[in-house]
């Protein structure tokens, strides 16, 4: 088995090193690329640290990438499964915080605190563990709202499997305890990210540049436009009447928790062909995010009504299609930069201001 490992784990650290070379040489300015790069090389050094005993205190200067790379992941597979992604105080205090339960770990290691640094381990873990889940949450609920056939079979291929791989590190590293790990399970971590590393660096060295950046993978407002003749082939006439009626007309955005299931049932067409028109001729990248924009078009017209300006924001988000406030808000303050708060009241100050200078030219 130290054999196999010795085999495995240096082409591991190898093909992760060369992912994330790939991803910076092809798409450095592109942020979930950058975010790649980061875990490809932190998986080289968790490799590395994690190779034999001692090596943690060995190489302490690679420590920080180590023992974040379970949240570089965690960012990666956050940056792929959300258009709108950016790093936020939250996720940098998910790092600092693991990065103090692993420092600590190591800590209690140095100084002989056993029942420390086991107690520890578990914290660490089940930090890791939550991290892990929230992964597979997000690949799981946003799989039937997204409208990109190549970034579902994603969600499935690799988020979901580098999940569950994570997940059996975080067990076996909870099950150690702090104890030097067994050579068959040395052997079976170096050889099983060398299959995933492979296949990464394979993926990236046949990809076109646009992939390489995951213009694939992108909101419609960056994609590139589709060339009109091509996409005038695309649009399905009748479905696109038939869309238009039911979101303008019969308003079905209003009901809560409509899904692109639902909607293609109530127009009589395939959920396939469906998800294909919203996203190729309709240029959405995900379901909701379309069903979003005409909710928050309903409640703008609403902020904008003086007869309402006492109405709630609550009641207008909860009329225009919203399950609760905070959702809304999100959406809202996604759309139009600002909250509904703000927004109301700059339109109803346009509004009157409007309205003065048309009574001042009368008069």
């Amino acid at each position: 088995m130290l054999e196999i490992d010795a085999f495995f784990r240096p082409a591991a650290v190898t093909l992760a090193l060369l992912t994330a070379f790939l991803l910076l040489r092809d798409a450095r300015f592109d942020f979930r690329a950058r975010l790649g790069a980061l875990f490809g090389i932190g998986t080289a050094a968790y490799m590395f640290c994690s190779g034999a005993p001692g090596a943690w205190g060995a190489s302490s200067l690679l420590l920080p990438l180590c023992i974040g790379n379970s949240v570089f992941f965690w960012w990666f597979a956050l940056a792929l499964l959300e258009d709108d992604f950016r790093l936020e105080a939250v996720h940098v205090g998910v790092l600092i915080a693991v990065l103090a339960l692993g420092f600590a770990r190591v800590g209690a290691h140095i100084v002989e605190r056993a029942a420390l640094g086991q107690a520890l381990a578990v914290v660490h873990n089940l930090v890791i563990l939550a991290l892990d889940a929230h992964v597979l949450l997000l690949a799981w609920r946003g799989y039937d709202n997204d409208l990109l056939e190549s970034r579902r079979r994603f969600r499935l291929l690799f988020l979901i499997g580098g999940s569950l791989v994570a997940i059996g590190i975080a067990f076996a590293e909870a099950a150690l305890a702090g104890r030097p790990p067994a050579a068959w399970m040395l052997a079976l971590q170096s050889s099983t990210v060398s299959i995933l590393a492979a296949s990464a660096a394979t993926w990236l060295l046949s990809a076109s540049a646009s992939r390489l950046a995951f213009a694939n993978i992108v909101t419609a407002r960056q994609a590139e436009p589709v060339p009109a003749i091509d996409r005038q082939r695309l649009v399905d006439e009748a479905l696109g009447a038939a869309l238009e009626r039911a979101m303008n007309i019969d308003r079905l955005y209003l009901e809560q928790g409509l899904t692109i299931a639902a909607l293609a049932k109530r127009l009589g067409v395939p959920e396939h062909r469906l998800r294909k028109h919203i996203n190729e001729a309709l240029g959405h990248s995900n379901f909701n995010a379309y069903v979003n924009r005409h909710r928050i078009a309903a409640a703008k017209a609403a902020l904008r009504d003086p007869k309402l300006a006492r109405l709630p924001v609550l009641t207008i988000a909860l009329d225009s299609g919203f399950a609760s406030l905070p959702p809304f808000n999100r959406a809202f303050r996604a759309e139009t930069g600002q909250s509904a708060t703000a927004y109301r009241s700059a339109a109803l100050v346009e509004m009157r201001s409007a309205n003065g200078r048309i009574e001042s030219e009368k008069s």
